[in-house]
């Protein structure tokens, strides 16, 4: 019988999916938050991450043993990466939190949360057109789209970073949160850096 090859395509759009996943819950978690629970709302988060870990684990090992992938090992491997580094960010926005010992959130978190569960949604659509790209009638507007909304989480973190300082807050809480609402940015720039990859692959491959 013969072997069935492995599927590089679905293997990066489940990448995409653990972020989105990702994303939700930490929409959840600003969205209904409580300091007495954020512990075991992290654990439950690294658990997300833990799948994506080892998703990107085996694409790795599988190119390593891989004779002749579907596109570019190089690109493969770049998007399995930028993938699981969404992961990572959106984890650490609640390690951060727990570091700092939050225990009210700026309104702004909840907005910001959204915006990142948009970002990962448009993601997750790339990853899905992307093993027929060359057909896809819709893959370069979710590019668009991704590119589109990490350019309002720039304007967003701007707006922020400026209230906080024209504020009257506390000289701690204002140390704590200019420090943790970059977390949020980055979150949207990684988005925006694997639909570039994703991108870049595209205009490689067709």
């Amino acid at each position: 019988m013969a072997s069935h090859r492995y599927n590089y395509y679905n293997a990066l759009t489940q990448m995409a999916d653990f972020s989105f996943q990702a994303a939700k819950y930490l929409d959840d978690v600003i969205n209904s938050f409580d300091h007495a629970t954020l512990q075991d709302r992290i654990d439950e988060m690294h658990l997300i991450e833990n799948a994506a870990d080892d998703k990107r684990h085996e694409i790795m090992q599988t190119l390593a043993k891989e004779f002749l992938p579907p596109i570019d090992l190089g690109d493969i491997v770049e998007l399995a990466s930028r993938l699981d580094d969404i992961v990572d960010c959106i984890e650490e926005i609640l390690q951060q939190l727990y570091i700092y010992n939050v225990e009210t959130l700026l309104s702004e978190c909840k907005v910001f949360s959204k915006l990142i569960y948009n970002c990962c949604e448009s993601v997750l659509s790339i990853a899905k057109e992307f093993s027929h790209f060359r057909k896809s009638a819709t893959i370069q507007e979710c590019i668009i789209t991704t590119n589109s909304l990490e350019s309002e989480g720039d304007k967003l973190y701007l707006d922020i970073m400026r209230s906080l300082f024209t504020s009257d807050m506390n000289v701690k809480d204002l140390f704590i949160w200019a420090h943790i609402i970059p977390y949020f940015e980055d979150c949207c720039d990684d988005c925006e850096h694997v639909a570039e990859v994703f991108q870049s692959v595209i205009m490689k491959n067709t």
